[in-house]
């Protein structure tokens, strides 16, 4: 099971990535490129940490990142900025759904999702982070239809939630090690990496 990085302090950087696992067909006799699209995109994020006190929050966040080096990591997406409101209690809305398109209940009537918002999807115990591929208001009674980027990676269940509120992304730590960075003002300095695994 993965394990829930600190919520205190927020990253004084973070750097978002967009992983494409498809690919582009470049013919060595000049014809037309063609795009491959495959499922497996998904999002990364490097994030730095403002200085820690050692003592204080440098040790909680070090053991932390050790535990989540063998068990994975989850960590809010920042959306900064934007501010979601109140979105009410979305969960999934039929099974055997595919593709990039989502059926949603539960929002709040009305409430609208924008395009490049943050979300998700709470599968089988892992999250997995999406992007709304457009600006879509929930019905009267708390239904929508969300297209979304990238492609679904799995078949979410009937009622499963949705983290529209607080978009999560969960994953690996990249690289093989855990270091850190201590000063002589006893603060620790922390960089890392979090990958979607799936």
């Amino acid at each position: 099971m993965s394990i829930a990085l600190p919520l205190s302090p927020e990253p004084t950087d973070a750097t978002p990535s967009y992983l494409d696992y498809g690919g582009t067909l470049r013919p060595i006799f000049g014809g037309a490129i063609q795009k491959l699209t495959r499922l497996g995109d998904r999002f990364a994020i490097e994030v730095t940490l403002p200085p820690l006190e050692y003592a204080d929050l440098g040790m909680l966040w070090i053991a932390r990142l050790i535990r989540a080096q063998r068990e994975g990591a989850i960590l809010p997406w920042p959306q900064p900025g934007f501010s979601t409101g109140l979105p009410g209690n979305a969960v999934i809305n039929g099974a055997g759904q595919a593709g990039s398109l989502l059926s949603l209940r539960g929002l709040a009537p009305g409430y609208t999702v924008k395009e490049g918002q943050f979300f998700s999807i709470v599968h089988g115990g892992r999250r997995y982070l999406h992007q709304s591929a457009d600006t879509i208001a929930a019905s009267g009674t708390g239904q929508l239809r969300l297209p979304l980027a990238p492609m679904m990676r799995i078949n979410p269940a009937d009622g499963e939630v949705v983290e529209v509120a607080k978009p999560m992304i969960e994953g690996i730590l990249d690289g093989d090690t855990r270091s850190w960075k201590l000063d002589v003002a006893l603060d620790v300095g922390l960089t890392f990496m979090i990958t979607e695994m799936k």
